[in-house]
């Protein structure tokens, strides 16, 4: 079930459609398509003062996590349904901060993906922050291209049919 998010691709990972602006670029997504994903949910999260900062690294430390959002989906490639559902969050684990998703479905053991690991909380939040809307877009990117290919092979078997 591994997914692979390439960062700064020039296109949309929910529409495909060609990114032109670096900000988009840079977390794989169109201000349309991050809206539509949850986005903006937590960017506010990244403005926080030192004190802040601060705060979260000792809280992370000390064994606690900083949840950003469980409903988040994961793609399924070839499922037309939304069925896997993810929970990002942020810890401290073995000396780094990582920003990682748990990822689960009904009747399936969950799993778990870290998507950034570093010694610099600000960036490993960050990564956290933009992971949500990015799988969730990916998610319903998958979902698109299966709903594509049902149709295509529906057509297909419908026009067999017609000739037989």
């Amino acid at each position: 079930m591994a997914i692979t998010v390439s960062q700064g691709s020039g296109t949309c990972a929910r529409c495909k459609r060609k990114l032109t602006n670096p900000h988009s670029v840079a977390r794989s997504l169109g201000p349309v398509c991050y809206s539509k994903s949850g986005g903006g949910a937590f960017d506010a999260d990244l403005q926080a003062d030192e004190k802040e900062w601060a705060r979260r690294e000792q809280l992370l430390k000390a064994g606690g996590e900083i949840d950003l959002g469980v409903n988040w989906e994961y793609p399924d490639p070839g499922n037309m349904i939304a069925s896997y559902n993810m929970r990002v969050s942020v810890r401290y684990r073995e000396g780094a901060y990582e920003a990682y998703g748990h990822i689960t479905l009904a009747g399936k053991e969950a799993q778990e993906i870290v998507f950034a690991r570093g010694q610099d909380l600000k960036v490993i939040y960050r990564e956290a922050v933009a992971a949500g809307p990015t799988y969730t877009a990916m998610a319903y990117r998958a979902r698109q291209e299966a709903g594509r290919e049902a149709m295509r092979q529906w057509r297909q078997s419908r026009k067999e049919r017609m000739a037989g």
